[in-house]
């Protein structure tokens, strides 16, 4: 996400990611994912629930937080009455808000919704479907209503219709041009939707909701790099857990790719990641033996790692000890929330204003199946080539792993807590 929505040479792209970061003064975004992962993390997070909860002022009508909605209000005392009549309020709510936000899913939708045309009328932007290569537009003359036929290829050409209603009112048609900015927000939108997906499947160690989000995470993977090493990964894994292996040993691979070290509902963590977190403290414990090091030492100590964690973790916990990672004050969440829900008040990224354009991002899609569809059956013929290979258990190429360079020439940074 970070290389394809930030830009360094964004930063006077408004509320792009590149803008948002110098609003709010996140230093330590620093393009730099492997050696920073943490703050990049949040602060994708804080941008991504700062367009979600903007996303809903504009569907309920409110210009902040606390306001009262104005449109899409539901019914009075919907508190007390059953709670079926309450759930389907709510679905009814959720599904108008969702529709809002969520772009298609696959190459069937988004076909389908290119049978669609978006018209500028009148400064308003509405998307009519094309019957027959015709368009039908309907608009009110005092109380009557008059629907207007015109062409379709006509108005992709860039044709501008003008048409004189009764009451003397001259009203312009016309293909609405791009919006990069709202295009951007709805491309980091879908983004942000499948992270925080994953991210949830693996705290509740749902495996199935697991296996969805990886099959949705191939063309983001195949749209950065057709030889992307991710892009492998996810199609072995699914290969194997639901085709190669028997069902037994499938729900087995499955189930190990979670540990819950501290019991709790909700509190899953990757195996790998609690696999990374280990060898990083045994080597803390290494470099702890000092120069003359012998081979049994350290063998010695990597018998004893878990047994001296555990020590001193509850030493820590009985005299309340607090690990500062550094002496700089944090930042308030709650505050950069604030400030970013006033940026987007006043430039408006959720509301699609044709003619808006990103110097960064010039007509970027909104979606990565819009960014795929014209190389579909390319697409389609990569993933078959990958899948026959791994069957056969044939090396895949993948391209080489990216080398970023650490600030400090420290090890990776990783998170302790999912």
């Amino acid at each position: 996400m970070v290389k394809k929505l930030m830009k360094k040479t964004s930063g006077r792209d408004k509320c792009t990611l590149a803008h948002l970061k110098a609003v709010i003064q996140r230093s330590d975004v620093n393009h730099n994912v492997k050696g920073r992962f943490k703050s990049h993390e949040d602060f994708v997070l804080l941008v991504g629930k700062a367009f979600t909860v903007q996303a809903a002022m504009d569907y309920f009508g409110m210009n902040t937080v606390d306001d009262n909605p104005t449109q899409h209000i539901p019914p009075e005392n919907i508190g007390q009455t059953h709670k079926n009549k309450r759930q389907a309020v709510c679905d009814e709510a959720m599904t108008g808000f969702m529709r809002n936000v969520l772009q298609p899913q696959n190459f069937e939708e988004e076909s389908a919704l290119r049978t669609n045309i978006l018209l500028d009328i009148d400064g308003h932007v509405q998307r009519v479907p094309v019957v027959d290569e015709n368009i039908a537009v309907k608009l009110l003359s005092g109380n009557k209503e008059v629907i207007i036929q015109m062409a379709a290829d006509e108005l992709e050409k860039g044709k501008t219709f003008h048409v004189y209603l009764p009451n003397s009112r001259t009203v312009y048609i016309s293909k609405a041009e791009n919006d990069d900015l709202f295009h951007y927000v709805m491309c980091f939108l879908q983004l942000y939707f499948l992270i925080i997906f994953f991210k949830d499947a693996i705290a509740e160690g749902d495996i199935f909701r697991v296996k969805v989000a990886l099959k949705m995470m191939v063309p983001h993977f195949y749209a950065h790099s057709s030889l992307s090493k991710y892009l492998v990964e996810c199609l072995d894994y699914i290969l194997k857990t639901e085709i190669l292996l028997p069902p037994k040993y499938g729900i087995q691979v499955e189930t190990s790719a979670f540990v819950n070290s501290k019991g709790g509902i909700g509190k899953n963590r990757p195996m790998d990641l609690q696999k990374e977190n280990q060898v990083k403290e045994l080597k803390n414990l290494i470099k702890g033996l000092g120069a003359n090091k012998t081979e049994n030492a350290i063998v010695n100590i990597s018998k004893a790692a878990p047994i001296i964690n555990d020590i001193v973790s509850n030493i820590d916990l009985q005299i309340n000890f607090k690990d500062f990672h550094t002496s700089h004050k944090k930042r308030s969440n709650s505050d950069d929330f604030k400030t970013l829900l006033q940026e987007f008040q006043l430039i408006k990224p959720l509301q699609y204003i044709p003619g808006r354009k990103l110097v960064s991002y010039r007509n970027i899609r909104p979606n990565v199946h819009a960014e795929l569809l014209h190389c579909r059956d390319t697409y389609y013929e990569a993933i078959m080539v990958i899948v026959n290979r791994l069957r056969r258990n044939i090396p895949v190429q993948c391209e080489e792993s990216d080398n970023e360079s650490l600030e400090d020439g420290s090890d990776v940074e990783y998170c302790d807590d999912f």
